[in-house]
């Protein structure tokens, strides 16, 4: 039996046990039914401002990239 000094190695040795045994994508999923997390998604989402066009977004890069200082 292993005594752990901290939550958190505790928390990475039975993540690294779950990766193990379940895979990367399954280990995550069953951490996320642990924390189904609070709120409301979709109204929060619905509230959000529009992100803009591709378009809008690929001006700003360009603009970013003429301005941004040379290393």
């Amino acid at each position: 039996m292993n005594t752990y000094t901290s939550p958190m190695e505790l928390y990475r040795h039975g993540v690294a046990i779950l990766s193990d045994h379940l895979g990367p994508v399954d280990s995550i999923r069953f951490l996320q039914l642990l924390d189904p997390g609070s709120g409301d998604y979709t109204a929060a989402r619905q509230n959000q401002p529009e992100a803009g066009s591709i378009e809008s977004l690929c001006e700003d890069i360009k603009a970013y990239e003429i301005h941004r200082p040379k290393q």
